[in-house]
């Protein structure tokens, strides 16, 4: 059968299309529909790029006999979490609550009008051990609704007036001023008290951290994007801090571990495993987005060596080279939102990473074909410690009975030295070749307005680190592709688009932050100052929609809910998180981006400053600072007094190492007037500070160590 899927923009959605579920996608409709049938409604949110939603839509959704049960008890909502994510925020926060966990496919049983009573992610199609079957998870939960009626009635009211007081005691973290009595220290967020609680942070970092492996936590492990953005900025103005160290050593893992596609470049969401041999295999842009940035950055920084710095930017650049031969889209101009983790091979098989893995007997001939002696080829094969596509295997440690001919992932054990990078680069081309001749995993060809800004950012930092041009130009075009499609006239960012077309929904806070970031990266780049008063009108909307100033705190919203759906759910309005996930929090995208527009002086009086959001550092960064990296970074320029810089005189090859380092140090370039740079002329370079302590510009300077001196 058909359903109401099969129109949907959503690429995940109409994946779903021909399930005999009588799926419903989000709509006011579908929750009036289970008012007047008087039943439960399921919610199931997913993306598209999702191995374990597709087993799951294998399992059960595309079964007759859980599709009738679904059909007859419920109303079926079908989500995608990337188009929605303020649905898939609030509804999330209801399952880790309930089960202690998270994770996608996320399954929700609500009343009509959308409040929760029971919840999980991934149910099985048959009970395994104390997991129940999704069938039995719907029979009981039918049973509830009918049989005990004020019972569930009164739980999901329980649980969204819950949800509700979490969320706005989370938000309010950010912008209520702490004491020693909840132990948020003093009152006020200095230059001394943060670098209390940066050194504070580094010492729990260097506690968590993985010596042998990289990284902070355990298996599954994820690129902590947002935390090493602050510790290489850190490690700029402190190369004597553990900062450094700690920004190389993780960023020097995940580069030669399988998580990096050594083949083709980018990055894949996160390793099931502790070594980072065995990535989940959808690639993210919101990952590669960040990561490029950090990559690039690494490239030229002080604390890595040469080799370290060579491998940084092979790292930087293959990711931008994956970016626009496999993500950028045709009609928009725009980057896909994501690769998919299975490959559908011809006989209509999923096999997770099927297009990525290499068996040792095809790396040797792959080498051989390449031009390689048997000696190199044999090295090639040594060189690669990667593993089978065997999650639970891996899990398990035992034995994996690899041979010449066991597919698997491409992992080098440690970075590769000069002679075995000439052998190793001398392959790729090859590999590529062979890659190219296999089913590729489908794309996500939705575009979404925050990956795709964060994406602007990150390439425009890149261009000012290594003096490209061309790669400005990229930043450019694809910055105006986004002005161009999301932008509305009213300065509002519409959060997806699909082949040129904007998506219906507003986006949410982050989405408005980080394009407004973007735009500012590219005005400090030495793009067009044009950019600069367009992030000034994204966020004056930004400010006055999602911000308001209120008796004794500010309240700031994660998305603006115009349909009026998640109000019960969530007990009111959705306000924003101040503590990072894969990407930056809503809250610490709003301060960069205010912080970024005091910098600029883009805006005479703002209606809230970028202290006045980032008081919960106080709190988590000595105690999570892997939570709050992004509000770390974002404090550390404000309680700089958001400084800029001005260039009063120089040569175009001072102008571009003055971006360069304010590309490092998070320090952006004020556009330079006309006429301003010659060959004859000396650098003239001043800092102006734009806190709420002081607005003034100091005395000019010969060299920019002398400007910097008074930030450090």
């Amino acid at each position: 059968m058909s359903n109401r899927l099969a129109d949907a923009q959503s690429a995940y959605l109409r994946q779903h299309a021909e399930n005999p579920v009588d799926w419903w996608p989000w709509s006011a409709e579908a929750f009036e529909e289970a008012r007047r049938r008087d039943v439960p409604v399921f919610i199931s949110i997913g993306y598209a790029a999702c191995h374990w939603c597709h087993v799951m839509a294998g399992e059960s959704f595309e079964d007759e006999t859980a599709a009738a049960h679904l059909n007859e008890k419920f109303v079926s909502i079908k989500v995608d979490r990337e188009e929605r994510p303020d649905v898939d925020d609030t509804y999330m926060a209801a399952v880790q609550a309930m089960t202690g966990a998270g994770g996608w496919p996320m399954s929700v049983f609500t009343t009509p009008d959308g409040r929760v009573f029971h919840a999980g992610t991934y149910f099985p199609p048959r009970r395994r051990g104390q997991i129940p079957s999704f069938t039995e998870v719907c029979d009981a939960v039918y049973q509830a609704w009918s049989q005990r009626r004020e019972q569930v009635e009164a739980q999901a009211k329980d649980i969204a007036e819950a949800l509700a007081g979490q969320r706005r005691q989370q938000s309010q973290m950010a912008t209520v001023v702490h004491t020693d009595d909840d132990g948020g220290g003093a009152a006020a967020l200095t230059k001394d008290r943060f670098a209390q609680l940066a050194a504070q942070a580094l010492d729990v970092l260097s506690e968590q951290e993985d010596t042998v492996h990289g990284g902070f936590s355990a298996a599954p492990k994820f690129p902590p994007s947002p935390l090493l953005g602050w510790l290489l900025e850190d490690a700029a103005w402190n190369p004597e801090y553990e900062s450094g160290d700690l920004a190389v050593r993780t960023a020097e893992a995940m580069g030669r571990s399988a998580l990096f596609d050594h083949v083709e470049g980018g990055f894949a969401r996160y390793a099931t495993d502790q070594a980072w041999a065995l990535p989940h295999f959808e690639k993210m842009l919101y990952d590669n987005a960040q990561l490029l940035g950090h990559y690039a950055k690494l490239s030229v920084h002080p604390a890595a060596d040469q080799a370290a710095r060579d491998d940084a930017a092979r790292t930087a650049r293959m990711t931008i080279q994956w970016l626009k031969d496999r993500m950028l889209l045709e009609d928009s101009g725009l980057i896909a939102s994501s690769l998919d983790a299975d490959t559908v091979f011809t006989d209509g098989s999923h096999v997770e990473g099927g297009t990525y893995i290499f068996s040792d007997a095809e790396l040797a001939e792959a080498a051989a074909s390449a031009g390689l002696s048997d000696e190199q080829a044999q090295q090639v094969v040594r060189l690669n410690r990667g593993v089978p596509a065997d999650e639970h295997g891996v899990a398990a440690g035992a034995p994996l009975n690899i041979t010449a001919e066991t597919p698997r992932t491409v992992h080098f054990d440690a970075p590769l030295g000069a002679e075995e990078r000439v052998v190793w680069d001398a392959v790729v081309p090859e590999l590529r070749r062979r890659r190219a001749e296999r089913p590729q995993p489908a794309r996500d060809e939705k575009v979404v307005a925050a990956w795709n800004a964060q994406a602007v950012r990150s390439l425009a930092e890149a261009s000012a680190l290594w003096g490209d041009a061309e790669l400005l130009e990229f930043a450019e075009q694809l910055a105006s592709r986004l002005w161009e499609i999301h932008v509305d006239a009213q300065g509002r960012v519409h959060r997806t688009s699909y082949a040129g077309r904007r998506g219906t929904g507003l986006g949410t806070l982050s989405d408005h932050a980080h394009l407004v970031t973007a735009y500012f990266a590219l005005a400090s780049a030495g793009a067009d100052p044009r950019w600069a008063e367009r992030a000034a009108e994204v966020l004056r909307f930004t400010l006055e929609k999602f911000v308001t100033r209120g008796e004794e705190a500010i309240e700031v919203l994660d998305s603006l809910d115009e349909e009026g759906l998640l109000t019960a759910a969530q007990a009111g309005a959705a306000h924003a998180s101040p503590l990072d996930g894969p990407e930056p929090s809503a809250i610490a995208a709003l301060a960069l981006a205010t912080q970024q527009a005091e910098a600029f002086a883009a805006e005479a009086q703002l209606p809230v400053r970028s202290d006045e959001l980032l008081q919960h550092v106080q709190v988590a960064a000595p105690k999570a600072p892997i939570a709050v990296g992004a509000s770390l970074l974002a404090a550390r320029r404000s309680v700089q007094q958001s400084p800029a810089l001005r260039i009063f005189g120089g040569t175009e090859e001072d102008a571009a190492e003055v971006r360069r380092t304010g590309a490092l140090c998070g320090v952006p370039v004020e556009p330079v007037e006309p006429g301003t740079l010659g060959e004859a002329s000396g650098l003239s370079l001043a800092v102006c500070l734009n806190g709420p302590e002081q607005s003034m510009c100091l005395a000019p300077q010969p060299t920019i160590d002398a400007a910097l001196e008074p930030l450090r």
